[in-house]
């Protein structure tokens, strides 16, 4: 790693550059929309807080503490800011996250991963930014032996809510073996109709308890940012299938959290309910931290319907959490960009 003074020149050229790829999106935006509420201040913190975090990637020892700095895929988050700045530094970050992540993790146990960490989109990226076989192997091999992801697993063990993490995480993993080159899976088609039905878990039947609980519990709570990680990879594969059921499914989410789940005082939404720490039935307090796993469903509702409501509701959630979440560990800073570029590219246009 370079020096400090070095990373502070660094940092301060990015910003400028970043400066300008902003007034090159406001341009390329054509002057239509209104900017986004704290974009500057998610410019400025990406650079601060990514550095310290991608700093201590070559500082903790342990590979236990080696995780908690790569957890979330910190590889696809700096990449994602190598490929937003045009700055190699982030995709060294992005190089250093990798070489944890698979050479200590995944590669050791032939990809069999927990679910919850089956982290393949930075992998794909390195491969793409350095033709890193290694990554391509990495990939294609949680895609085929991480937990929940292997053909064959009885679908019955992932049909309840409670497994939405791994089952989005899983069909992440096809989309991503499949742009390296292997073949569809029969079980992308399973998963995807199965992260469909944990949608109409929490939005159609209420199947989870609470005052609005209309079904007998199928899964044990709802909880905002994990209906953005299933939203997340529904739209992956809908930007390749059409799928019909996506718009619909999404409004529903977006629209019952917004009346339901946001607290307008702490600008962000509850973090589950029931909360799992009580006795049931309560909501638990707010969540900024995890408020720009939620905002790109709604610029992507924006984008694709052109109604305004969605565009709104969507910047007071980035805003709030922008100014609000905690972004002093590791995982919280990964989750808050880990698809926070969507938000803006979806929130600009066209």
């Amino acid at each position: 790693m370079a020096g400090t003074a070095t990373n502070a020149a660094r940092v301060a050229t990015v910003l400028v550059g970043l400066a300008l790829i902003t007034l090159g999106i406001s341009i390329q935006a054509g002057g239509t929309e209104p900017p986004i509420p704290e974009l500057a201040r998610w410019e400025s913190q990406m650079l601060s807080f990514g550095q310290v975090h991608c700093a201590s990637v070559t500082q903790l020892l342990s590979l236990e503490q080696l995780f908690w700095a790569i957890e979330y895929d910190a590889g696809r988050v700096y990449y994602q800011i190598a490929d937003y700045t045009g700055d190699p530094f982030w995709s060294t970050c992005g190089q250093l996250a990798e070489a944890v992540y698979r050479d200590q993790y995944v590669l050791p146990i032939n990809g069999g991963a927990a679910g919850h960490v089956n982290y393949t989109t930075g992998l794909r990226m390195d491969y793409r930014h350095t033709g890193q076989v290694a990554s391509q192997q990495a990939a294609v091999l949680l895609s085929q032996n991480a937990a929940y992801a292997k053909d064959g697993t009885p679908l019955e063990w992932t049909r309840s809510a409670d497994f939405s993490r791994e089952v989005a995480f899983a069909v992440l993993s096809y989309i991503n073996a499949e742009a390296l080159g292997e073949p569809p899976r029969q079980r992308r088609v399973d998963l995807v109709t199965q992260a469909y039905d944990h949608m109409d878990q929490w939005f159609v039947r209420f199947a989870w308890p609470g005052p609005w609980e209309q079904n007998p519990v199928e899964t044990n709570r709802l909880a905002p940012f994990m209906v953005g990680l299933t939203a997340h990879t529904l739209i992956r594969d809908w930007e390749q299938t059409g799928d019909p059921r996506l718009i619909p499914a999404l409004r529903r989410a977006a629209d019952w959290l917004w009346s339901n789940a946001w607290i307008p005082s702490a600008e962000a939404m509850w973090y589950e309910f029931p909360d799992q720490e009580q006795l049931c039935c309560q909501a638990s307090g707010a969540a900024p931290d995890l408020n720009l796993l939620i905002a790109p469903i709604y610029a992507f509702l924006y984008r694709q319907t052109g109604e305004m409501q969605y565009r709104d509701r969507g910047d007071q959630i980035f805003a709030g959490g922008v100014r609000n979440a905690w972004l002093g560990g590791a995982k919280q800073f990964d989750q808050n960009y880990w698809w926070s570029f969507d938000y803006v590219r979806w929130r600009l246009g066209p």
